[in-house]
């Protein structure tokens, strides 16, 4: 199956959308245009595909790489669009990690830095010391009086 016609299947059933042709009229297009966008006779524009993701709450970004790498002409094409769907895949991977192994951080309390302090009470200043920038050179005085 092809990434596209999973696409709108999972819309289909995510948006508890019965059928192709009432998925046509939600989006304001014929039914013969998802057709051809099933058919692979034509490709689905990025911005419908933006559309169909928000419909379905999908990641728009990795299904629009899948569905470029998918459609790619060229070995080099494919290879840069499978490239970018790696990298989303990573970065959703690392994402999904943090947030199952690590949910208690999200709800975590900032460390009070005065309790750490031996001074009974007293209070700690930070400073930075700003590092000077170079300074612009003076534009060239005209020599006429």
């Amino acid at each position: 199956m092809s990434a596209t016609a999973e696409l709108l299947d999972r819309v289909r059933e995510a948006a508890n959308i019965p059928s192709d042709n009432v998925l046509s009229q939600r989006l304001g297009i014929t039914r013969a245009v998802i057709s051809g966008w099933r058919k692979e006779l034509y490709p689905v524009p990025d911005e419908r595909i933006a559309q169909l993701c928000e419909m379905a709450k999908l990641d728009g970004p990795m299904w629009m790489a899948q569905i470029h790498a998918e459609r790619a002409t060229s070995p080099v094409e494919r290879k840069v669009w499978r490239s970018v769907l790696d990298r989303l895949s990573a970065a959703a991977a690392v994402l999904m990690l943090v947030v199952v192994a690590a949910p208690s951080v999200a709800r975590a309390n900032p460390v009070q830095i005065q309790s750490f302090s031996d001074s009974g009470g007293g209070s700690m200043y930070i400073m930075l010391q700003a590092r000077s920038l170079p300074k612009k050179p003076e534009p060239p005085q005209s020599s006429d009086p």
